[in-house]
């Protein structure tokens, strides 16, 4: 009895491992890089609806939200703080559907952005990059969280850089 005791103990210990290795994973994009982000985001279908993105787990952004998202300052945090992270948004502005992914980049400390509007079936800047420090302003009780447009590493060019309102909420 004492044998088998022991290994149930393991096994369950080994399965709760797993469970940890599972969750962390899931939390970090399952080694979401650049390529799969692209490749994911032109993958949606052109009839897609805000709605269902919201089920793959994009935050719906559109207009100014009640409250600050946890998501969302969970991912700045994590990428100001050289943690992996991953944040899919979602937006419906004057009917035009857009979908991003942005992905916190270790190797160069950057956040890279990839846009797609899936009913246009049209991308707009692949791999925009912005710095890890976010700016938050407050105005008329509003905040309104902006990345800084950076220049991309990888492929230096003389392009204007412009930052990104992430979103805005009500304080």
């Amino acid at each position: 009895m004492g044998k088998k005791r022991i290994y149930v103990a393991l096994c369950l210990i080994a399965l709760a491992m797993l469970g940890i290795c599972f969750f962390y994973l899931k939390k970090t994009g399952w080694g979401m890089t650049g390529d799969k982000a692209w490749n994911e985001l032109l993958d949606l279908d052109k009839n897609v609806t805000l709605e269902q993105l919201e089920a793959k787990g994009y935050i719906n952004v559109t207009g100014c939200l009640d409250e600050e998202n946890e998501t969302i300052s969970e991912f700045i945090d994590n990428a100001g703080n050289r943690r992996l992270a991953v944040l899919r948004l979602a937006s419906n502005e004057n009917d035009d559907l857009c979908a991003k992914i942005l992905l916190y980049d270790k190797e160069y400390n950057l956040i890279q952005m990839w846009t797609m509007y899936p009913n246009r079936q049209q991308a707009a800047a692949p791999g925009k990059c912005f710095s890890t420090d976010v700016v938050s302003s407050d105005k008329d009780g509003v905040v309104t969280v902006t990345l800084k447009n950076i220049q991309n590493p990888t492929v230096p060019t003389e392009e204007i850089l412009q930052d990104e309102m992430l979103y805005k909420w009500k304080n």
